[in-house]
């Protein structure tokens, strides 16, 4: 197949829905072998978004933005005064 063509068939994906998007990745999964399903090694909440979208609670699985760079850079920060599971107990209580 010659790179234009496969350039077509990139342009299309992109214009289809995250659904069918979902479809087609499921597609070349089962055509390649997918080593993360086979294994059992989706993540439990990749699993359940799938399930979600099977059973039509959601519309489209969103897609993440977690860009690994930026996370390696986050450090937490630090905060005065008491848990704030304490503060929750007392309010309750």
């Amino acid at each position: 197949m010659s790179s234009a063509s496969v350039e077509k068939i990139i342009e299309g994906v992109r214009a289809l829905t995250q659904e069918e998007q979902l479809q087609v990745r499921e597609l070349i999964d089962s055509l390649l072998g997918n080593p993360n399903e086979a294994q059992g090694m989706l993540s439990p909440e990749d699993l359940l978004e799938r399930r979600l979208l099977e059973r039509g609670v959601i519309s489209e699985i969103p897609k993440r933005n977690v860009d690994p760079a930026t996370y390696k850079e986050f450090e937490p920060i630090e905060v005065k005064g008491k848990p704030v599971s304490e503060t929750i107990i007392e309010e309750r209580g």
